[in-house]
């Protein structure tokens, strides 16, 4: 699957193509997502909460792996 990607204007319910796509794409079925700009814009100036990483400690002090047991899993 090839996809590209551009901004443009909507006009009377029309999508309109940059010229260096056109013959590219032309005849071709092709799926359409569209996402209104104006919203991404104003949540993306907004920082995100940072989630702070917790990290586990675990005690392997006499674990024995033994290879051929985990690879029936």
């Amino acid at each position: 699957m090839e996809a590209i990607e551009f901004t443009t204007i909507l006009q009377n319910q029309t999508v309109i193509l940059p010229p260096e796509y056109g013959s590219q794409w032309e005849g071709k079925s092709v799926r359409v997502l569209i996402i209104d700009d104006s919203q991404l814009r104003e949540t993306s100036t907004e920082p995100r909460p940072k989630k702070p990483f917790q990290a586990i400690s675990l005690n392997t002090k006499g674990f024995k792996f033994n290879r051929e047991q985990a690879n029936v899993r």
